[in-house]
């Protein structure tokens, strides 16, 4: 009985001890495939990890990507990268002239904000029609499950507003990001460029429109003037408006960059000057996310309140981007922020829309 009982004692150990054994197997080897999925980053078909921030089943929603890890993707499959420069027109720069000059990225392309948009209106680079759009995006070579980086020309904070643009047609948040860093920090860190001048392939105006398109686009996060007359008339508090313009802008006490536009701001709005949440030694790139939450909580912005929607507004709807991929980049649900597409250049244009210098 004794030697049964040690017996029994023995088998019962064995298989304890080898199901134990095959547990620790099994959990080393999922820590490994995630790790590797986690340093994966950009692949076409998946979502975007970051490798500074893994959460185990959670993709990373980072507006931004650090020039280190965009020279490892450079040059992959299903990975492109958009020069996304915008000057105002008092600067007397082009981004599209720039960018042919060179240098560039190496094999990237360029995606004009002010071509690729709806011009019927005379406003400029309003969000396009998603017919131009998907032809754009499949004259570019862009599919939707791509991932892309855009960049900006040194100097250039606006590089922004094409990022949301991809984002607001339809492309997967976490397959769009912005190089943490202009073209010549790229260069400065040996990712390669290409000098010698070119043409980018095509204009709006040579696209066949009524060609059947692989890219398939759907609009969101974008308010248009009815929807923002309603907001201001039904003064309720489920939307948030913030001009990012300059506070003498704001309160109407300085001339608007352009022309015969009236001067202050719609009722009911908040000021936050977008060029808070960049990086003084660098426009190019948004502050760390500690000092984002520290500038949105000195300037009592209620940002962390998702019940209630932010809708940024700014001179022509390029400068709002900014602050929406500052609130983001701080981890504000992106369904909770949106912009308003005309902004002043278009509220203020307007003969009747409710204005104040308060």
């Amino acid at each position: 009985k004794i030697v049964a009982s040690l017996s029994h004692l023995w088998m019962i150990l064995h298989i304890g001890l080898r199901g134990i054994l095959l547990m620790i197997l099994a959990s080393a080897r999922f820590t490994s495939s995630f790790v590797v999925q986690c340093r994966t980053h950009f692949r076409p078909g998946i979502r975007l990890y970051s490798s500074s921030t893994c959460v185990k089943g959670a993709a990373s929603s980072s507006v931004e990507i650090s020039i280190e890890d965009a020279k490892l993707l450079h040059g992959k499959e299903g990975v492109t990268f958009l020069d996304g420069s915008w000057w105002l027109p008092t600067s007397g720069k082009n981004g599209r002239n720039i960018f042919e000059e060179g240098p560039r990225i190496a094999g990237a392309r360029f995606f004009d904000i002010d071509d690729i948009a709806t011009k019927d209106k005379n406003l400029p680079h309003m969000m396009p029609p998603a017919k131009l759009f998907n032809a754009a995006m499949d004259a570019l070579n862009i599919t939707n499950d791509h991932n892309l980086i855009v960049y900006g020309q040194p100097g250039c904070p606006l590089a922004y507003r094409t990022w949301y643009q991809i984002w607001a047609m339809g492309h997967d948040l976490e397959n769009v990001s912005v190089l943490h860093g202009s073209v010549q920090e790229w260069a400065n860190a040996g990712g390669p460029t290409d000098a010698e001048p070119m043409k980018e392939t095509f204009l709006a105006d040579d696209l066949d429109l009524t060609k059947t398109t692989k890219y398939t686009s759907k609009t969101r996060s974008v308010v248009g003037l009815c929807e923002m007359k309603q907001i201001i008339a039904s003064n309720e508090k489920d939307n948030l408006i913030v001009d990012v313009r300059s506070a003498e802008r704001f309160f109407g006490k300085v001339e608007e960059p352009r022309p015969g536009l009236r001067l202050g701001h719609m009722p009911g709005a908040k000021n936050f000057p977008f060029a808070d949440v960049l990086d003084p030694a660098n426009i190019v790139k948004l502050k760390s996310k500690i000092d984002l939450v520290t500038v949105f909580d000195r300037a009592g912005l209620d940002w962390r309140n998702e019940n209630c929607r932010i809708v940024a507004s700014c001179g022509s709807g390029a400068s709002a981007c900014v602050l929406a991929a500052a609130l983001i980049k701080c981890g504000r649900d992106p369904s909770t922020v949106a912009i308003y597409d005309g902004s002043w250049v278009e509220w203020g244009g307007e003969p009747d829309t409710p204005i104040t210098t308060d």
